[in-house]
């Protein structure tokens, strides 16, 4: 009834609050993929790529990161993301911006000016159309001053500056083996002067102080450009298509601190991304004072590493984020004191164990996401660190030896990486880890030793990790629900260091603690959830808890374990504490619960037992009817995010489950057809698995790495539990995982009394084999080869052609 009504009342609103449409309607009532509002609609969403401007990584919890140096208008008082002034910058402001006539605007404004004398600091002439800088700096203001003469802050955001002229052959430039500079003619670019400088040529600017051309559409920075700006602190040149930079681009530049170059795009005819173009790698020899570069977007090639040379002991902070890198030489910052680095999205870039050789003294801060980092060696005695970033890697190791030389480490994000379950203590090492994000990676088991781990935390985050139901996950989500109701409030992360000596917004500005400080204040409150889900057990069974951490990316839905028997899944609040007595449990209302069981148990089989007689009468057309039902259900249900793509990469190409009675036939025949013939990668578990982890451990962690999973099915492999825990586990992980890389291997025909229902609902569904034994050698050789075809076809395109 309510849902009738609900539509009535729409109708009602759509015929007396809407306006009519035209015949032909919008866009969005034309597609099934885009909405109104350029929104992907949800049946787009299976296949599709959505950028979005708010960052470049996902933190996993419905928001997005963007680089660590953030972008200007971060840093800015007096300009917006949009070119237009602040209100701060108002009263000593000459505004002209999107004027379709600025220089007579200009004019006009100064003329105004005379009634009320002031002296202009900040003049705005953006997205003014112009095509170059006019020459208006010689004007003077009501008390007779140049413009050239006062202003401090100058931008010219959004015009379309494209004039360009070139004026000598081609060139490139190398070091040779005698460390001398050689230029080469012929190597693919221009040298080029450009005409959009204009008014800025010739012209001395005695204040001025930051100049902001952002997405002006500048290709090319010829010399002498910067020429009159001896005290220019910050300039930004974010947002254009920068490709040349001339030999003497920068000279009297002398006391810049802070030089944006962020996001520069530029694409040949044929649509290709070039990286940026020094006519000389001296190109930044005048940056004696530079503080902060910001290189994050803009394509860089290895050749450009060499300006890192010129800069010194003043330089701090650096953005190398999405720039296409993929190595940096070693020991390449040791003549820097850097302290906010971020190398994110450079596949491989730190693949050098000395690349941050030099920097265990000063670094503060790094993003590293997205690299493929498997270890954090290379972090060790990194003394000064407060933030490692180092989400979205392959990371599986990380030892208690680094963690105790990682002392002032306040934040650790190691979402979506590849740790197991662990024994040892080593984030208990850290005295003052206060945020530890271990979100997406493969901790299977959680155990005594983890949670006394996590003891001095303040946050953890811990949802999607695939872990098994026991006590201790109920004593994980007991500690964030106590914590929770005992805190006062949330407290901010923030540095612990004073600055020094005479620091900047430039030297010291990143978004590190902001941005961990905002997924603290957006996160989940447990309590909350618990009051919304009412089966959500929300008591807690401990008052002796010692631990103080909250839940960052608290979900019931994300914090789910499995019970190893039954393999059903189960909020991390169900199972029972560790130290739960049968004192502490309330008879009255589990006998209560017992009671309303029982008559459930009498009335619904005396209601539903004709229809199961029904049933069992249609009892073959049924079970496949409900064999597909339950098939599309599961499949329904399973979160996209488990979804795994085509480019994964997996360290097997099959997992086999066998029984040890079977295991002469798997080394005297599998094996030699299956590596030796068809040249497939097999994991058994005789050989592969992992000494020291326990055997649950081991079998997921070989199916999670292994291409399809192959299943060697006998009646001894019937007989055997953990044969039959695996057959359970393999089908399950599957669908978790919405693969359908199972191949299922009879080795005798197997009676329907003797399958399991795990057995009978998989031949049902899936397509399986069986060993011709003792038929001929034809029948056998068509076993081999249906079976290796069958386990090769699951690589993808590349790997399929390489075999053939």
């Amino acid at each position: 009834m309510y849902i009738y009504a609900l539509v009535i009342c729409n109708c009602l609103v759509m015929v007396w609050g809407q306006q009519q449409q035209c015949l032909t309607g919008t866009m969005d009532e034309l597609q099934s993929w885009v909405d109104h509002n350029g929104r992907l609609k949800p049946e787009g969403n299976q296949s599709s790529v959505s950028c979005s401007v708010s960052g470049l990584f996902g933190d996993g919890m419905g928001q997005q990161q963007q680089c660590l140096t953030g972008t200007m208008d971060e840093l800015q008082s007096w300009v917006d993301h949009n070119g237009r002034l602040k209100p701060e910058a108002q009263t000593s402001s000459v505004d002209v911006s999107e004027s379709s006539h600025p220089v007579a605007t200009l004019r006009l404004e100064l003329g105004q000016n005379a009634r009320a004398p002031r002296d202009i600091k900040v003049l705005s002439m953006a997205r003014c159309g112009l095509t170059e800088v006019p020459e208006v700096f010689s004007l003077e203001d009501a008390n007779h001053n140049r413009l050239a003469d006062t202003i401090e802050y100058l931008t010219l955001y959004g015009n379309k500056f494209d004039d360009l002229q070139s004026t000598s052959d081609k060139y490139d430039s190398f070091i040779n083996a005698s460390d001398a500079r050689v230029l080469v003619q012929g190597m693919g670019y221009d040298i080029r002067a450009a005409l959009w400088p204009g008014g800025l040529i010739g012209t001395r600017f005695k204040n001025l102080r930051e100049l902001d051309l952002r997405a002006c559409a500048i290709t090319t920075i010829s010399t002498g450009t910067f020429e009159g700006m001896e005290n220019l602190e910050a300039l930004y040149l974010s947002e254009n298509s920068i490709l040349n930079v001339n030999a003497k681009a920068f000279s009297g530049l002398d006391n810049l601190i802070h030089l944006d170059m962020s996001r520069n795009y530029y694409y040949d005819e044929y649509g290709n991304h070039k990286g940026l173009m020094l006519e000389s790698l001296d190109v930044m020899d005048d940056f004696q004072n530079l503080v902060s570069l910001d290189l994050s977007f803009t394509r860089l090639s290895q050749s450009n590493l060499m300006m890192f040379n010129s800069f010194g002991k003043s330089f701090q902070r650096l953005s190398l984020c999405e720039t296409g890198l993929t190595r940096l030489r070693n020991g390449i910052f040791k003549n820097t004191t850097l302290r906010f680095l971020d190398v994110s999205g450079n596949n491989g870039i730190l693949s050098e164990y000395g690349v941050l050789s030099g920097l265990e003294n000063t670094l503060e801060v790094l993003y590293a996401v997205k690299i493929g980092l498997v270890h954090l060696n290379m972090f060790e005695k990194f003394k000064r660190l407060e933030i490692l970033n180092v989400q979205n890697n392959e990371i599986s190791v990380f030892t208690p030896e680094v963690a105790k030389t990682l002392e002032n480490v306040q934040i650790l994000d190691l979402n979506n990486n590849r740790l197991t379950t662990f024994i040892d203590l080593k984030f208990s090492y850290m005295p003052r880890l206060k945020y530890l994000s271990l979100r997406k990676n493969n901790i299977n088991m959680i155990n005594e030793n983890m949670t006394k781990d996590f003891k001095n935390l303040r946050y953890l985050g811990f949802a999607e990790n695939f872990v098994i139901c026991n006590c201790q996950t109920r004593e994980l989500f007991e500690i964030g629900l106590n914590a929770e109701r005992k805190a006062t409030k949330q407290s901010r992360i923030n540095t612990q260091y004073k600055e020094r000596g005479n620091m900047t917004k430039f030297s010291s500005y990143h978004t590190g603690f902001t941005s961990y400080n905002d997924i603290i204040n957006k996160r989940t409150n447990v309590s909350k959830s618990c009051e919304v889900d009412n089966d959500c057990d929300g008591k807690i069974y401990r008052d002796n808890i010692t631990a103080r951490y909250l839940l960052v990316d608290y979900n019931p839905s994300l914090y789910q374990c499995m019970q190893l028997v039954g393999g059903a899944y189960m909020s991390f609040s169900y199972p029972m504490g560790c130290d739960v007595s049968p004192r502490e449990v309330d008879f009255d209302v589990t006998i209560e619960k017992s009671w309303n069981k029982l008559l459930a148990l009498i009335i619904i089989p005396a209601i539903l037992f004709p229809v199961l007689i029904f049933v069992y009468m249609f009892r073959k057309n049924f079970r496949y009817f409900c064999i597909t039902v339950r098939n599309s259900a599961l499949l329904s249900m399973i979160n996209q995010d488990s979804v795994i793509d085509d480019s994964r990469i997996f360290n097997y190409d099959v997992f086999v489950s066998y029984c040890n009675n079977d295991r002469g036939w798997i080394l005297d025949h599998l094996l030699p057809h299956l590596e030796t013939n068809c040249g497939v990668s097999v994991c058994l578990h005789e050989r592969d698995f992992q000494v020291g982890l326990s055997i649950l451990e081991n079998i997921v962690s070989c199916m999670d790495r292994s291409r399809s999973i192959m299943l060697i099915i006998s009646k001894e492999f019937l007989l055997s539990q953990w044969c039959q825990f695996e057959m359970h586990l393999a089908q399950h992980r599957l669908l978790e995982t919405r693969r359908e890389d199972l191949i299922l291997v009879l080795l005798e025909e197997i009676p329907r009394r003797l399958r399991p229902t795990t057995l009978h609902y998989l031949m049902l569904t899936k397509t399986y084999i069986v060993y011709p034994g003792e038929a001929g050698d034809g029948a056998k050789k068509d076993f081999w080869r249906r079976l290796g075809r069958s386990v090769t076809a699951r690589r993808p395109d590349h790997e399929n052609d390489s075999l053939a």
